[in-house]
């Protein structure tokens, strides 16, 4: 399989501890929370983080921003200065996670990212928190744990088109910050690329037209109809303005609108099913990102930790500054 996207950085234990003295001393934000002041969030957080992590990452950085690869890993970053337990019904106190609001949000400043949110999910936050959710245990969402989620993209109900409003349109990247993981469940990356050198040309061309409708997934609220929201005349498959092949799928949620549409569905379903993936484990102190659009990812059902010790991840989708 491809994996030439993948890269890590780590980050050395005393250039955590300075990065996360200074940004736990931060007094810029007092009384501020992320989905007030993202941007300052991301000017602070960029600002501690060029004082402090070590010039080989910063330059990694700067490169990726520039030329930017399907996915990053950076490890070892600092967290909140007092253990903040997993939050158990989706939402939790923002005040306590200053220190890896400042990281989360000022990464994604120097990799040249915008945080976005939309108001019809995780009630129009920034932050979503993954983790365990009790009601939502077999729910195909991120608060789900009990069933296996499959191969996906994020929001392909949303427009696809490099000129769209970037709160309607498909997250352009998901990024991660790692609060705990003692489960060790990994999230597992596949390339669009990957499956695409499986598949006919010809069956990739029947991705490209617009004869593939697509529907929202669980986490979204309804239309005012009551009815999940829906898109249809739409193509799966696109180029980006880079020349990189774009992908919108979601198992159940995608379906063909013509015979040959449902044939190259079916014939990219069966490819994709068939391959292992790439596993990325997002731990503590880790932050994770990969093109929503150039890559798919799933994650197997797990048995969660001890109520406030379970799996919790902090999710922010994000669009590169064009395109």
């Amino acid at each position: 399989m491809t994996t030439s996207g993948f890269h890590t950085l780590h980050i050395p234990d005393s250039s955590k501890a300075a990065a996360g003295a200074a940004l736990d001393a931060s007094t810029e934000l007092d009384g501020l929370l992320p989905d007030n002041a993202p941007g300052l969030y991301g000017e602070y957080g960029a600002k501690h983080l060029r004082n402090h992590l070590p010039a080989a990452v910063l330059g990694a950085l700067a490169q990726w921003r520039h030329r930017p690869t399907s996915w990053l890993t950076l490890t070892n970053l600092p967290g909140p200065t007092r253990p903040v337990p997993t939050p158990t019904d989706g939402f939790c106190d923002e005040s306590l996670l200053r220190v890896p609001n400042l990281v989360h949000f000022g990464l994604l400043r120097l990799l040249g990212l915008t945080p976005v949110a939309y108001q019809w999910e995780n009630e129009g936050r920034l932050i979503r928190n993954v983790a365990p959710r009790a009601a939502a245990a077999r729910a195909l969402t991120s608060w789900g744990y009990g069933q296996q989620l499959d191969w996906h993209t994020d929001d392909s109900i949303l427009d696809h088109r490099a000129d769209a409003d970037p709160a309607r349109s498909i997250p352009h990247c998901l990024s991660f910050f790692g609060m705990r993981n003692e489960e060790r469940v990994p999230t597992d990356l596949l390339p669009v690329d990957t499956v695409l050198e499986t598949l006919s040309a010809a069956t990739a061309e029947a991705l490209r037209r617009p004869e593939f409708a697509v529907t929202a997934p669980e986490s979204y609220t309804t239309a005012d109809s009551g009815k999940p929201l829906s898109r249809s005349g739409v193509p799966m498959l696109w180029t980006l303005p880079d020349g990189s092949n774009a992908l919108r799928y979601g198992p159940g949620r995608t379906a063909g609108l013509t015979p040959g549409a449902r044939e190259a569905l079916e014939r990219f379903e069966d490819r994709a099913a068939a391959l292992p993936g790439f596993p990325v484990l997002v731990e503590e102190g880790g932050f994770h990102l990969f093109d929503n659009r150039r890559v798919m990812h799933r994650r197997v059902p797990f048995e969660p930790a001890a109520q406030g010790r379970a799996r919790w991840l902090r999710r922010c989708y994000a669009h590169h500054a064009a395109g």
